[in-house]
């Protein structure tokens, strides 16, 4: 297998789900030390591996992507024991109902359990966006007993899993897992290359409830090109398909369009120019939904931005699935795109619209 399996267990299960991604912080910052000259952070919790350029006044290129997941908080507890929990992300609503979770409380204990129905037609996500848990306690004195409190975050608890052909990964979190495996094999890849620019190599915070870590990201970093690794919905399986629109196994994406960024054309042709001169398998798309691109490309006077992302079927359930292949394409495009990339190459992107 191409990607580093350990990492990625050992990145999977870590718990990160929005506004508790202080752990996986934390395990990025010793796999970045080893390649980075320095880290650094903003108030929220993102945090960067920066790579020097020996030239002054060099030009600064942004490879980011979030590290939180989706799940839960907790909001109330019950008479019974049972926990109410609100949803932090766009859960998909059926996949939830005996899914398994796990909850870690402030003195690190963990409690497992498992999202239970409200109602006898199975329902496990109502109108206010709650669900109900199962952690095994009898009662509202029991749960206060083992310390669970308001705001403490559950998290899916589903172990990584191979497809038997070895091409698939299956994961509770590839949407928060994708982006922080891929910038530590980026930073392994190109410790021994010089660039004429600071590359800064890093992940956000709290993208799953509003891209809020991204935009104080960018402050911090103040990018002269952005590079999103992200992941989006697989639309080649479905029944009612009018149109295929992100294949597991063609390739890496090229996203020219979502409903809050319009990528910079010369990167999209650079990108593909990059995939057809290499052989390495790509495909066109587009997105309906939003991305922390938008806050990269807007904030501060402007910055080209490019994504480089891959496909997931089940996004933001239980169990999400990503093709290796998809994943090995995306990761050779970006370290090519890194290769290319100069100051002179940088500005001409920035002009690009002008």
């Amino acid at each position: 297998m191409s990607i580093d399996e350990t990492l990625l267990n050992k990145l999977s299960e870590i718990d990160s789900v929005s506004g508790d991604e202080k752990a996986i912080s934390l395990s990025l910052k010793s796999e970045y030390e080893g390649y980075a000259d320095d880290i650094v952070y903003d108030n929220l919790g993102s945090i960067f591996a920066v790579k020097k350029s020996k030239q002054a006044n060099a030009p600064r290129v942004m490879i980011v992507g979030h590290m939180d997941e989706a799940g839960f908080i907790l909001k109330g507890i019950n008479e019974n024991g049972t926990i109410k929990a609100l949803a932090l992300g766009n859960i998909e609503a059926t996949s939830l109902l005996g899914a398994a979770v796990r909850l870690k409380t402030r003195n690190e204990q963990i409690f497992f359990g498992t999202l239970i129905a409200f109602d006898k037609s199975g329902a496990v996500l109502d109108k206010s966006n709650e669900v109900l848990v199962d952690f095994g306690f009898e009662n509202k004195a029991e749960v206060l007993e083992n310390d669970l409190t308001f705001g403490d975050r559950i998290a899916f608890a589903n172990q990584n899993r191979v497809s038997s052909n070895g091409k698939r990964i299956y994961s509770k979190n590839w949407d928060g897992r994708y982006a922080p495996l891929m910038g530590i094999e980026v930073l392994r890849a190109v410790q021994d290359q010089e660039f004429d620019f600071d590359l800064y190599v890093g992940c956000t915070v709290q993208e799953q409830v509003g891209f809020r870590g991204v935009q104080t990201a960018t402050n911090l970093v103040k990018p002269d090109l952005g590079i999103i690794v992200d992941t989006d919905k697989a639309f080649d399986y479905q029944n009612d398909l009018k149109e295929k629109n992100g294949e597991l196994g063609k390739g890496v994406l090229i996203n020219f369009y979502d409903t809050t960024v319009l990528p910079n054309r010369l990167l999209l042709r650079t990108l593909k120019n990059i995939c057809s001169k290499h052989n390495l398998p790509y495909q066109y798309y587009y997105s309906m939904e939003g991305s922390d691109a938008a806050w990269i490309n807007k904030l501060r006077v402007g910055t080209p931005t490019l994504f480089v992302n891959v496909p997931i079927r089940n996004m933001n359930t239980p169990s999400s699935i990503m093709d290796i292949r998809d994943y090995d394409a995306a990761k050779e495009a970006l370290l090519l795109l890194l290769e290319t990339l100069t100051a002179e190459k940088i500005q001409e992107f920035k002009e690009e619209n002008r």
